[in-house]
């Protein structure tokens, strides 16, 4: 059986971040190659794919040239394609906004103008910008902000700020670091009690929660060892019940059970990564999902099209 789809977790390069990558990484940003992309290439994968509705976002690494004012002019632009393409497909594509973290002001305006004027669906923040990781106090003013507006956040994988950039030696940092990367700003959020403090922001996690679902007994230990430990600060359990979290990459036959076993069946969502995920991949992978016998129909209905549409009844 095929499902339709809202997908979540999509990119989209726009002209200024293609040269940004190109300079600044010479087209290997975070160690993958700049892919060909134009809105196009969005809806042809959503058309062969059977998804029905994409949301936009601008992939890693995050837009950051390390540089204040050239950072906010290319968040500008990068934020004002993703308005662009989605006012002009309504029916067809959404999109997250990007914010010139670590910057405060400038993100604080960005989130209006994201939301009031460019009617964004939500955030994406990638999981740290140049060092400073979510759940940072530097960046409490932002959350503060997105917890006031109830803003959908999409978090996103960086490469992991090291001093050594050879930490992951030949495996390429997405298949690696990614996940190291992301469970590191999750538990990052969890210690300052971002879940807790700004109740009000709809975070997505990607790929599958990385390997959140095999630390969730082993943080509860964390409060025996330390009894100065809240407990917000170490109930990664049930944090996690309300969090979303997206099935980008090959969560099957291992990662999804592992993780439905802590997770609300209302908060899992469909996710292609594309155009990072080539399209036959992104259909072979839907597919594993859509005929996996682990599931139910009804299950594989919600994860691919109602719990989004749910999340996003009051943007579509």
């Amino acid at each position: 059986m095929t499902y339709k789809k809202i997908d979540l977790h999509a990119h989209y390069l726009s002209p200024g971040y293609k040269q940004f990558l190109h300079d600044y990484f010479d087209d290997l940003g975070d160690g993958v190659k700049t892919p060909a992309y134009e809105i196009e290439t969005t809806l042809d994968i959503m058309a062969q794919t059977n998804i029905d509705y994409s949301v936009i976002s601008i992939s890693s690494p995050h837009p950051n040239t390390g540089e204040k004012e050239s950072t906010i002019a290319l968040i500008q632009e990068v934020n004002s394609y993703g308005a662009l393409q989605q006012a002009t497909y309504p029916d067809k594509i959404g999109f997250f906004a990007s914010l010139p973290i670590p910057y405060i002001q400038a993100s604080l305006e960005t989130i209006d103008t994201a939301l009031d004027e460019q009617h964004a669906i939500g955030f994406t923040l990638p999981t740290n910008a140049h060092g400073v990781y979510l759940g940072d106090a530097r960046l409490d003013a932002i959350m503060a902000k997105l917890n006031a507006r109830s803003a959908i956040v999409a978090i996103h994988p960086n490469e992991p700020w090291t001093r050594d950039k050879n930490v992951a030696g030949e495996i390429p940092t997405p298949i690696m670091e990614f996940f190291f990367d992301t469970t590191r700003t999750v538990m990052n959020m969890l210690q300052n009690e971002i879940f807790t403090r700004y109740p009000n922001i709809r975070f997505i996690i990607p790929h599958g929660g990385a390997v959140l679902s095999l630390l969730v007994e082993r943080v509860g230990l964390a409060q025996a060892l330390n009894p100065a430990l809240t407990d917000a600060q170490v109930n990664l359990k049930d944090v996690m019940k309300n969090l979303y979290f997206d099935v980008a990459g090959f969560v099957l036959p291992q990662q999804l059970p592992a993780l439905m076993d802590f997770i609300d069946v209302e908060k899992i969502v469909y996710a292609s990564d594309t155009p990072y995920t080539p399209t036959p991949a992104v259909l072979s992978l839907a597919k594993v999902l859509e005929d996996t016998d682990l599931y139910s129909a009804e299950f594989k209905q919600k994860l691919f099209f109602e719990n989004a549409q749910k999340l996003l009844q009051n943007s579509l």
